[in-house]
């Protein structure tokens, strides 16, 4: 009796995994989310445990006001949009749960109240009108002295 052919079969072809690019060819994205904004969200999120807790290793939500251990924070943006120069303006940044910053959205109207008693309207509509008004660009050079400079700030915070 005959072999019976075999059907076509599909072949595939082994992923081929993607070659890592070495920080000279990195771009403006890869330098914000492989360098200067992890470094940024650490500092951001030691920054407000060591002020709401005094601790390293537990933090305050500024818009729900529950603890939250240091790996469950996040910097969360008072504005909308993570546009150049909101980006990593540290005074507009702050701890918050996963929750608030991003199932609720940020949740606003804390975060408003939360920056009022802080710095007053006064400083809200001053910043506002100071991002509307400067279109900066984030660069690569700028960026790689936004890494270096929230490194140091890091490393002091933590005591490293």
């Amino acid at each position: 009796m005959p072999l019976k052919a075999e059907p076509n079969r599909p072949t595939y072809q082994k992923k081929r995994r993607k070659k890592r690019k070495s920080r000279d060819e990195w771009t403006k994205t890869d330098w914000i989310e492989k360098a200067a904004w992890p470094i940024f969200s650490r500092y951001i999120r030691l920054r407000d445990c060591l002020e709401t807790t005094g601790t390293r290793q537990y933090g305050k939500c500024v818009t729900c006001g529950k603890k939250y251990p240091f790996g469950k924070l996040q910097a969360g943006h008072f504005v909308p949009g993570r546009s150049d120069t909101v980006l990593f303006d540290e005074e507009a940044v702050h701890a918050q749960c996963y929750r608030c910053n991003v199932v609720l959205a940020g949740m606003w109207p804390a975060y408003y109240r939360f920056m009022q008693e802080r710095h007053g309207q006064d400083w809200i509509e001053d910043r506002i009108d100071r991002w509307e008004a400067d279109a900066e660009t984030l660069t690569i050079p700028r960026l790689q002295a936004i890494e270096k400079y929230y490194l140091m700030e890091y490393e002091a915070l933590a005591g490293e």
